[in-house]
């Protein structure tokens, strides 16, 4: 669950820290910088002179690599539409309804932020200097190790399959697509 809330800094399980890191989301890159956080959990941007932080647990960050566009940075593509009041709104179009401010007039401290589990929000993190950078995504990959994707134990279990399983498909893997007479009345 991603969540939004005002500036802090973690005290447990800190793989890397960084301080005046950029963050763009989207088109829109937030104009001060703030510090990184990697955690054993967690992403966490925090900027201390917005008093606002955004906390990206691992397992929705679908990609991360290095980029140089827009700058030299830290490309992640998250699984979930991200609205953060004040600093991104989303996707004009795509939203479906799901990602908008709280209805109910409250600030977005503490809360989670309101998501579509069926979109993407595309981010970058802009340290100053490239040394930064290329320990920011050795730390990523530490960590991103350490958070497997909860879709993985569907993958193996499919991969693993036992022998006596197969046997239920019968003369299935025999099929032979060159005898034109098994699809002869299926539609081109």
């Amino acid at each position: 669950m991603v969540t939004i809330g005002e500036a802090f800094t973690p005290t447990d399980g800190i793989i890397f820290s960084a301080t005046d890191v950029k963050l763009k989301i989207g088109d829109s890159l937030i104009p001060s910088p703030g510090s990184l956080h990697l955690t054993v959990g967690s992403c966490i941007w925090s900027c201390e002179e917005r008093n606002a932080s955004i906390s990206i647990p691992w397992p929705r960050v679908g990609v991360h690599a290095i980029s140089s566009v827009p700058g030299e940075g830290l490309f992640m593509m998250l699984d979930v539409n991200i609205v953060w009041p004040g600093f991104y709104s989303g996707p004009p179009a795509e939203n479906n309804g799901d990602a908008h401010p709280d209805e109910q007039g409250e600030d977005d401290e503490g809360h989670d932020s309101e998501i579509s589990e069926s979109a993407m929000t595309e981010m970058w993190l802009q340290p100053a200097s490239r040394e930064i950078l290329d320990q920011m995504f050795s730390a990523m990959r530490e960590c991103q190790s350490l958070n497997p994707g909860s879709d993985v134990s569907e993958d193996e279990d499919y991969m693993e399959a036992e022998e006596d399983e197969l046997e239920e498909v019968g003369d299935m893997r025999n099929l032979q697509l060159d005898d034109e007479d098994k699809f002869a009345d299926a539609e081109e």
